[in-house]
């Protein structure tokens, strides 16, 4: 049984626009995709906030690059964590890169690494402009990784939490381009076409676990678990009205 090659990966930390508290889960979730052989942090640690990045730095063998603040509006670690990220994808070395920080700055850095096709994994919180979320190959909301009882953050920005509406509108939108002629969709082809639709779509953003939970939760579709090459689903048909009654 082959085994499938582990990605090389680059993790680069703006920790001046995330808080500490995600890397934990943050670090879990990376190690999902493959393996960080580069770990950077960057931000001015001068101040009192570095201390809890400070220990999550050494809990996950992060390199820190000090930048100094040099004046209101000028963000030296910005542009270094962007130096650092075009000499990386450069070389040639990496598989992806994620980048951790919901600063709509980072969206020119964003679209070149896109266009030199290396996938983006993008990780900030609920506020991150669309145009960032949307130039990632996926975009994980960093609320969706902690347990409900500790986001307290607002989402005002994205839909977080909000009800299977949006997510069944997806779900449908998904179908359209992943269904054969039979109307079923393998749930693995639905979850590639979702990414491609919307790189921040997450079911933890709706509550569940995996993307065959928020299916089950739904009535509008049918699930086929018996199926050999793994789950899939369609629309569930509406039966005719009348259908199954009897004349007196």
């Amino acid at each position: 049984m082959s085994v499938s090659p582990v990605l090389n990966l680059a993790i680069l930390i703006d920790a001046e626009n995330v808080p500490a508290r995600f890397a934990d889960r943050l670090f879990e979730e990376v190690a999902a995709i493959g393996y960080a052989s580069v770990r950077r942090g960057y931000g001015d640690f001068t101040g009192l906030w570095s201390a809890a990045w400070a220990s999550a730095f050494a809990r996950h063998a992060v390199v820190p690059r000090q930048h100094f603040s040099v004046g209101r509006g000028k963000n030296s670690a910005d542009i270094a964590l962007t130096v650092d990220a075009m000499d990386l994808l450069n070389d040639g070395a990496l598989d992806a890169i994620c980048l951790v920080s919901g600063d709509s700055d980072f969206c020119p850095l964003a679209f070149r690494i896109r266009e030199k096709g290396v996938p983006l994994y993008g990780f900030g919180r609920s506020d991150t402009p669309e145009r960032l979320r949307q130039a990632c190959r996926r975009f994980v909301y960093l609320e969706s990784l902690l347990p409900q009882s500790a986001v307290t953050m607002p989402v005002a920005h994205t839909n977080f939490s909000k009800p299977d509406a949006t997510a069944y509108a997806l779900l449908r939108r998904a179908l359209v381009h992943s269904q054969s002629q039979e109307g079923w969709a393998q749930l693995t082809h639905v979850e590639q076409t979702l990414l491609r639709l919307r790189p921040d779509f997450d079911p933890r953003t709706y509550g569940h676990n995996s993307l065959l939970s928020l299916v089950s939760r739904m009535k509008e579709f049918a699930i086929d678990l018996q199926n050999d090459g793994g789950p899939r689903i369609r629309p569930r048909r509406k039966q005719r009205r009348g259908c199954g009654s009897t004349k007196p």
